[in-house]
């Protein structure tokens, strides 16, 4: 992590774009990915119970302790692996694992990979174990490989509570078996706003797997409603070849969906896709505080806006991270270590001052936009 800048900042939106290139460059969210125009992210995961201890909701602070340490020497030496205490931890510490999806759920621990920030290890949640993997755009061959490589790693060191008749063992029904769960974070304007969302809800819940809106406005041309995730419900049927296939799957025909409205609804209503993403682009330009909603709503457009080939200057990867460059919690570790100078009465308050740096952050993303139809 960056130093503490001691540097004059009269410049704040300068010296505020490079602090925030510095973070994520590497992450596996600034990484392209297969059909990342609809896919954000692929999530691949496995739960995990040590044999001969109860579960965590059962278990003493001994049996916590001592699970805990059974996994920090499993961990000890491996290459790029950081254990890390969550009663260690601060609050602002704890915001960043989970503005970066790392922690998801109560632990007492966490092991994170920080080659590229895309695996890690909960300890002592749910379950003992909860081992997840991401990847950018759609790949769930990928994302499971790289689970099953930390779940192999461990098993060398680790004996895991199976039986023959249920498999792995969890504190969760649906989770014994493989212990395995996909989820997939798609972007779907197109079907939003052409009404044929409730067609994609059918299909998703008729292959057992659940849809849930990121975020949920109540305006619909409000582009933070245009985030889903897919999931897995089960962990018992079928083998993880099949549970792999199956949202591959589910995923690949929502997204050829996407496309082929995204192509008719630009070709029917020219005006109105325009006027979408030139009222988001002045949002954007011309605000001095945004909310995350709100940032997610602007980025989710100027996405839409590229695809319909409608501006040109920015990247589909490019947007994609920046969904995670200007959560919570990352700007908050920017505020806290690097000096900037903000208006005055944005200094005395830390909320402001986030949402002023998230705007700084998405208008400097933006600066080399160009308008490929500009009205006539």
């Amino acid at each position: 992590m960056a130093r503490k800048s001691k540097t004059d900042n009269s410049n704040s939106e300068k010296k505020t774009g490079s602090a925030a290139g510095t973070a994520g460059e590497n992450v596996w969210f600034s990484m392209p990915g297969k059909y990342d125009d609809v896919v954000i992210s692929t999530r691949a995961r496995i739960s995990r119970n040590l044999a001969d201890f109860p579960f965590p909701s059962k278990m003493s602070a001994d049996d916590k302790a001592r699970v805990q340490s059974l996994v920090y020497d499993a961990f000890s030496g491996a290459e790029n692996w950081r254990f890390i205490d969550m009663s260690q931890i601060s609050e602002p510490g704890k915001q960043i694992l989970q503005d970066k999806n790392i922690l998801d759920e109560e632990c007492g621990a966490a092991v994170i990979n920080y080659g590229d920030e895309s695996s890690s290890c909960l300890v002592n949640g749910i379950d003992h174990i909860k081992v997840s993997s991401f990847v950018s755009g759609l790949d769930c061959e990928k994302a499971m490989e790289k689970v099953y490589k930390t779940d192999e790693f461990l098993q060398e060191k680790l004996q895991f509570a199976a039986s023959i008749d249920f498999g792995y063992l969890t504190s969760q029904i649906k989770d014994c078996g493989t212990g395995l769960k996909f989820s997939v974070r798609v972007f779907l304007p197109s079907i939003v706003l052409s009404g044929q969302f409730e067609s994609i809800v059918s299909l998703v819940h008729s292959k057992k797997m659940s849809i849930k809106p990121v975020f949920k406005s109540e305006q619909l041309a409000d582009f933070s409603n245009c985030l889903f995730d897919i999931t897995t419900t089960s962990c018992a049927e079928g083998t993880e070849l099949d549970q792999m296939a199956g949202i591959h799957s589910i995923a690949s025909v929502i997204l050829k969906k996407e496309r082929k409205i995204r192509s008719n609804f630009a070709d029917n209503n020219p005006t109105v896709v325009l006027n979408f993403f030139k009222q988001s682009y002045a949002r954007a330009m011309y605000s001095l505080l945004l909310s995350y909603e709100e940032a997610v709503s602007i980025i989710s457009a100027v996405k839409w806006g590229l695809q319909l080939k409608l501006v040109k200057g920015i990247t589909e990867t490019e947007l994609n991270g920046l969904y995670y460059r200007v959560k919570d919690g990352h700007l908050k570790y920017l505020c806290d270590n690097f000096a900037f100078t903000f208006e005055e009465d944005i200094k005395a308050s830390s909320a402001l001052q986030i949402k002023r740096l998230r705007t700084i952050v998405i208008q400097q993303a933006f600066e080399g936009i160009v308008n490929e139809k500009p009205v006539s």
